[in-house]
């Protein structure tokens, strides 16, 4: 009995350690989905900011709110991109492309 509470508490540990002896490594496509994620939630609250600054008169704000959401829709969009290369798929990257010039016309539209 004792052996079984011990196993069942050693791999308790493995389990929520956070030790990164424990970590398995992240493939590409595992580390470019983490990076686009980052990255399309910080495009999102600077657009949101931007929207909110504009809103209220402040152009010099909005625009510069507008740059930051800009660069970080341009390096999650790239981010995508490779992960959706890492994966083997090719039939949405032209949209992807698409979409990344409408982030590069959005920081310069100020």
């Amino acid at each position: 009995m004792r052996y079984f509470v011990a196993a069942f508490l050693l791999l308790l540990i493995i389990t929520f350690s956070k030790s990164p002896v424990f970590a398995i490594p992240l493939d590409n496509f595992e580390i470019s989905m983490k990076e686009w994620d980052e990255k399309r939630e910080l495009a999102s609250k600077y657009l949101q900011e931007a929207e909110k600054s504009l809103k209220e008169g402040d152009a010099l704000a909005g625009c510069s709110s507008q740059r930051e959401a800009s660069r970080y829709g341009i390096e999650a969009t790239e981010a995508l991109i490779k992960a959706m290369e890492a994966n083997g798929s090719k039939n949405e990257i032209e949209n992807l492309k698409a979409g990344l010039n409408k982030w590069k016309e959005l920081g310069d539209f100020c």
